[in-house]
């Protein structure tokens, strides 16, 4: 029987430590990130003997789910899976990968999953930052990008080694914008995963959505433990679209005759309106933002349940064709 140690790291992060926070970040994003440190944790694969085989980090992006780093979960020898948090153990009910190395757990009530922005949109030279294990902020740049197996990510000026992979990476907001891995020459430098991935890994579970390698990074050859998802909560009509603008081509998709289709997650808030955007996937010149812009500006019919309104996340394709 497989088994991980999870420990939550809020012990190890001293208030103090956030006394020398970076300028640049905004009020809100200093506070969120200090919030994080709740929602962070150690993820610990040992053996039959109780010995360390491999040990990163992780955080809740969902209140019983958290996002890993691929040594630690994707491993070709059998290891033991135990999860010990702050208030005590908590059960382990899978593990493996989907778009993103994940443990399943069950349900925390008291903690909050990491906030994820609506854009992964991030410009080279963009600061970075990431919390150490003694607490504290550090600030890194993203150098550029890259794409492994097909799949965009980004690359970092931050150390990333066996003690922080798998930590999220944070924008001046204190928002994720990443998950930290170390870069495929091993190098300390490392990348990100972005975002768009954590966003489509929260989904797990949902109707709809299955295991598999889906069009992420692939992480292991080795089949994906089976997954039996808890009851969803259920609507009785789903939201319908009423209203939408015409997309728009930005010169440079234009020019370098970018076609595709931009496949997001809205939520649809009471009144019809879109409250929330995820890209799932996106087109490079610009194209992912003007579909954002398409479906912020999109108007629903809203999900009824029991004869009321009531938000719900349902998937959105943006077309962008040349005639």
């Amino acid at each position: 029987m497989n088994r991980f140690s999870v420990v939550l790291v809020l012990a190890l992060f001293p208030a103090a430590a956030f006394s020398q926070v970076p300028s640049e970040l905004t009020p809100n994003g200093r506070e969120r990130i200090k919030r994080a440190s709740a929602s962070i944790v150690t993820v610990k694969a040992t053996n039959d003997s109780g010995e360390t085989v491999s040990q990163g980090l992780g955080f809740f992006v969902r209140k019983d789910l958290i996002a890993t780093d691929r040594e630690v979960v994707d491993r070709n020898s059998p290891y033991h899976i135990s999860v010990a948090a702050k208030a005590g153990a908590v059960k382990v009910i899978s593990s493996g990968s989907y778009f993103l190395p994940y443990v399943l757990v069950e349900t925390q009530p008291d903690v909050s999953p990491l906030p994820l922005p609506d854009s992964d949109r991030i410009p080279a030279n963009e600061n970075v930052y990431m919390l150490s294990d003694a607490g504290e902020i550090s600030t890194g740049k993203i150098t550029g990008t890259t794409k492994i197996q097909n799949t965009p990510a980004f690359l970092l000026s931050l150390p990333i080694t066996s003690t922080n992979r798998g930590a999220p990476i944070f924008n001046r907001y204190g928002e994720v914008i990443g998950i930290a891995a170390k870069s495929p020459d091993g190098q300390s430098a490392g990348l990100a995963w972005p975002s768009d991935l954590l966003a489509t890994l929260s989904h797990l579970g949902e109707p709809g959505v299955g295991m598999g390698a889906g069009t992420g990074p692939r992480f292991s050859d080795n089949p994906t433990p089976t997954y039996n998802p808890p009851p969803a909560s259920t609507v009785d009509t789903k939201p319908v679209r009423l209203s939408s603008p015409r997309a728009q081509y930005t010169e440079e998709a234009r020019a370098k005759s970018i076609q595709g289709t931009v496949l997001l997650r809205v939520q649809v808030d009471v009144d019809g309106t879109v409250s929330a955007v995820r890209v799932v996937r996106g087109l490079p010149y610009g194209l992912s933002e003007q579909a954002i812009e398409v479906a912020r500006n999109t108007k629903f019919k809203p999900a009824m349940k029991d004869g009321k309104p009531v938000a719900y996340w349902v998937g959105m394709e943006i077309n962008f064709n040349l005639y």
